[in-house]
């Protein structure tokens, strides 16, 4: 949502707590659920995203200077900034891109969830490259759609065990 510049929003600091906790330690820990059920591709898949969301965190956490190498002398971000994000998203990308091959033999929804995020994260990578704000407009509209994909693997999982509920994820 931040990054569809929805409400005005800007500044992306305030997901930095979501960053941490949800994205960072919960599939952290997912990973290791999956790891101890014996499961290598969850258990690397989990671990993986919650690497990823700890680095991107990191990025905003004024404490680590990350930020303050992309900025002038006025505080506004230098153009060497964009490209940074750009190659940190494309070895994210060339990652996710391996997930989702190697998802081909799970489930359609999280198939789909990978080779989405897939697109979303090249689209990201080609406009933090070229400047422009219609492709990243764009790629992160697409992660919204892998946001959904993702609530719909995580709710089946959840909600079989939890709740009479089944939602399906079609097996490939």
């Amino acid at each position: 949502m931040f990054g569809i510049g929805a409400r005005g929003i800007q500044t992306p600091n305030a997901m930095i707590g979501v960053l941490l906790f949800f994205g960072g330690t919960s599939q952290f820990l997912a990973g290791i659920m999956e790891f101890v059920r014996g499961q290598a591709f969850g258990a690397t898949l989990w671990c993986s995203y919650s690497a990823f969301n700890f680095s991107y965190a990191m990025i905003y956490v004024p404490g680590t200077g990350i930020m303050a190498a992309y900025t002038d002398s006025t505080g506004a971000t230098i153009p060497e900034f964009n490209q940074a994000l750009a190659i940190y998203i494309w070895a994210w990308f060339i990652v996710n891109t391996i997930y989702a091959i190697g998802a081909m033999r799970t489930t359609w929804v999280l198939f789909l969830d990978l080779a989405v995020l897939s697109l979303g994260l090249l689209l990201l990578a080609v406009g933090y490259m070229n400047g422009s704000t219609a492709v990243l407009k764009a790629g992160n509209a697409v992660l919204l759609v892998v946001a959904f994909l993702s609530y719909w693997a995580g709710c089946s999982g959840f909600w079989a065990t939890a709740t009479p509920i089944k939602v399906p994820t079609f097996a490939m």
